[in-house]
């Protein structure tokens, strides 16, 4: 990943780099798919008062389509070769496909995670946008709010 390929204005500079998390990835769907798992077993005990082999691969079964259906499966490949840049400006997201290629620091009202493997983005427009699983969510979440401190000083001045 380079900072070349981040359109940067004079005199930006850039904080801190990432890209898409393949082991936070990979956690996430073994835990939505564990989830669904463990329901598919507690409804089966429920029902049949023990649990049954069938409830498990219908459970993963479940959990997969759940997964297609809300898009859950292609936050890999939407995102693998996507690079972001923070600065001390700006969130750089090269290339931006599905987001601008810059979201101003100044514009940003608050970071939080969601749910424990992305972070949100809230913008003082009142929109949102989500940063799909970071390498260590808390800590980028303190990086970008720092600089977002650092930065909105020198929008008032």
């Amino acid at each position: 990943m380079s900072e070349a390929d981040a359109d940067l204005m004079p005199g930006e500079t850039v904080l801190y780099s990432w890209t898409i998390s393949a082991r936070t990835f990979l956690i996430r769907t073994g835990a939505i798919l564990l989830f669904w798992i463990v329901v598919g077993q507690v409804a089966s005990l429920a029902q049949l008062h023990t649990t049954s082999l069938l409830a498990l691969p219908v459970a993963a079964l479940f959990g997969l389509f759940y997964m297609w259906v809300f898009g859950e499966l292609d936050v890999w490949p939407r995102n693998r070769n996507t690079n972001w840049h923070l600065t001390d400006r700006a969130i750089h997201i090269v290339p931006g496909d599905d987001l601008p290629s810059r979201l101003p620091l100044t514009d940003i009202r608050g970071v939080s995670r969601w749910p424990i493997w992305s972070l949100v983005i809230r913008f003082n427009a009142g929109t949102a946008t989500v940063l799909p699983i970071p390498p260590d969510p808390q800590s980028l979440r303190a990086r970008i709010l720092a600089a977002r401190a650092h930065a909105l000083p020198e929008a008032h001045a």
